[in-house]
């Protein structure tokens, strides 16, 4: 051995040593190696996308309600490299929302919610509540006509739920505007409780294992360069799609007018509001939520109610899918009694 070699090795057995790196070496179910396990790391990766270039922007919107959408055509027109960041801040969001969609499918199917699974599988859930939850604090943030209709939206359900959502009430807090709040959920409340999820959910996974099963073992440090790899090719996905299909930002918006249709992640509740009304709006999210709040109660074990449970799983799905298609296709409708 040189004298070189023996100087990196000792350097990296240091780094080793003072970082606790030793704690990457435990084994892990060579399974865990497949793709659909690796689903929930790369919603990992799509956060870290999602919170640097979010970090960058905050350094450029103006949250007052009318200076907020001139903030965001002012990068769009005087900053390129902002505006890339941008685009990249709405599809990490967009690669975040499908991929936590997407690895409860796969943990769902796979019933990988059993105990003593149970808390992983809700701080999921919650994880997707929270990301649903940034994707429209987010979106509103434009301020275009879409963002104000959405507000609107917001607000009406908030009087249908009562003191509920008295925080989505303008007059909640007089000194400080509705947008203005939810810019400030948008950057401090929600990644707050998103972090403190993740933690939890990664302390679990660490604590419980991998739910891959199977007797062969794999090395952790290995799954780690797999998935560091499939996380590369998930970052250049969305940054060629934030280059091929920039994202849009509609004229300032104009209250009392009903326009647009919702980003693609809400076009399943708005096809419930077109189906059933305003309770629609409601509606569809207390089933998806509740429905997944009690998967792990009514599959404990293999029997009829598990077979329920997975049926009932599939044909939400399915519905699910059947409704943003719906929505996507059918005319804009009125809700709010707003002129079109």
């Amino acid at each position: 051995m040189t004298v070189k070699q023996a100087v990196v090795r000792g350097a990296g057995r240091m780094l080793q040593d003072r970082l606790g790196l030793h704690g990457l070496d435990y084994a892990v179910p060579a399974r865990a190696n497949r793709l659909d396990f690796m689903l929930g790391a790369l919603t990992l990766v799509a956060l870290v996308v999602l919170g640097l270039t979010g970090a960058v922007l905050t350094q450029y919107y103006n949250p007052a309600p009318l200076a907020a959408h001139d903030s965001i055509r002012y990068l769009i027109t005087a900053e390129p490299l902002v505006t890339l960041l941008r685009d990249l801040h709405v599809w990490s969001a967009s690669a975040a929302l499908l991929l936590v969609f997407a690895h409860l499918v796969a943990v769902f199917w796979r019933r990988g919610f059993r105990g003593p699974r149970e808390g992983l599988w809700w701080s999921g859930v919650l994880l997707l509540a929270l990301l649903f939850a940034l994707s429209f604090t987010g979106s509103v943030l434009r301020a275009d006509q879409e963002a104000v209709e959405a507000i609107a939206h917001a607000v009406a359900g908030a009087n249908l739920v009562g003191p509920l959502g008295a925080p989505l009430q303008p007059g909640f807090t007089p000194s400080s505007p509705l947008l203005t709040r939810l810019y400030g959920m948008h950057v401090s409340v929600l990644p707050l409780a998103v972090v403190a999820i993740l933690a939890l959910h990664l302390w679990l996974i660490r604590h419980l294992g991998v739910s891959a099963g199977g007797g062969v073992k794999t090395a952790f440090r290995s799954h780690l360069r797999l998935i560091g790899g499939a996380g590369f090719i998930a970052v250049a996905a969305i940054v060629a799609l934030a280059l091929a299909w920039p994202h849009d930002l509609l004229a300032p918006g104009v209250d009392g007018y009903e326009l647009t249709k919702p980003d693609w992640p809400f076009l399943w509740i708005y096809a419930a509001e077109n189906l059933f009304g305003m309770n629609g709006m409601l509606l569809a999210p207390a089933v998806l939520f509740g429905f997944l709040a009690i998967v792990p109660l009514a599959d404990r074990v293999d029997g009829r109610a598990a077979t329920i449970t997975r049926v009932a799983g599939a044909v939400l799905f399915a519905l699910m899918v059947a409704a943003i298609v719906y929505a996507a296709v059918a005319p804009a409708q009125v809700h709010l009694d707003m002129a079109m």
